[in-house]
């Protein structure tokens, strides 16, 4: 008999993702209605989820990640070959183009900013760790249809998930860069690129400079961005 995953576990998960969408704490009535559970159920899962340290209730009585998620989330980039050499990196890349730097992993058929380095000026594009992007519009959504997974068109299909178009794939992986915007979710914003390639010939992540559109320039982004993700690539494990 083949074993199969914990429900109830599966709803604690889901509701951590639930409060980690959110702007802010969020209280149990407001958590019972997105998760479609009552609030009893709800309350539930959240002291559960207290428990184990993922999340803690304030005073007021909303619910808020703690800091155990960003050990987590620093474990899991480590792991995966992302560590602190990385960010000096992008750090050093976005002091060289002015602009925000972000690093964008896949999971689960999306491609999420897992890392971000935030330009210091006071016009920049606001972009969260944690946010997911778009296959048909954000350049590293490209990336990853161009140089991801070779099931990975099919799979959002499968999905009925909006991607970009094949010829503009192909164009993506003979460029070996994607340009492109923030589409709905991300107005105003303007982006480059590249794949960041482990030496198996797997993709391991896309880098990316992030700007407002108004200040976006390829010829002045593309190097820099080119030559920062040739040196992470070297840190990277087989």
């Amino acid at each position: 008999m083949p074993v199969q995953p914990l429900s109830s576990a599966l709803k604690c998960f889901e509701l951590l993702d639930v409060i980690a969408a959110q702007p802010g704490p969020a209280r149990v009535s407001e958590l019972g209605r997105l998760i479609d559970e009552s609030r009893g159920t709800t309350y539930q899962r959240l002291l559960t989820l207290s428990s184990a340290g993922w999340i803690e209730r304030l005073e007021n009585g909303g619910y808020r990640l703690t800091t155990h998620a960003c050990h987590v989330a620093n474990a899991a980039l480590e792991q995966a070959g992302f560590d602190e050499r990385v960010t000096s990196i992008m750090n050093r890349l976005s002091d060289e183009t002015g602009e925000t730097s972000t690093l964008v992993t896949l999971d689960d058929c999306r491609p999420i900013i897992v890392q971000r380095v935030q330009s210091k000026g006071t016009l920049r594009a606001e972009q969260r760790i944690g946010a997911e992007l778009s296959f048909k519009d954000s350049p590293s959504g490209k990336v990853w249809l161009a140089f991801g997974p070779s099931a990975l068109a099919d799979q959002l299909k499968v999905r009925r998930i909006e991607a970009a178009s094949r010829a503009e794939v192909r164009r993506v992986r003979a460029d070996g860069y994607a340009t492109g915007g923030g589409g709905n979710t991300l107005q105003g914003v303007a982006a480059v690129s590249v794949p960041l390639i482990k030496r198996t010939g797997e993709c391991a992540a896309s880098m990316s400079v992030v700007c407002p559109e108004t200040r976006f320039d390829l010829k002045r982004l593309l190097p820099p961005l080119q030559s920062a993700v040739n040196e992470a690539r070297l840190l990277l494990p087989d």
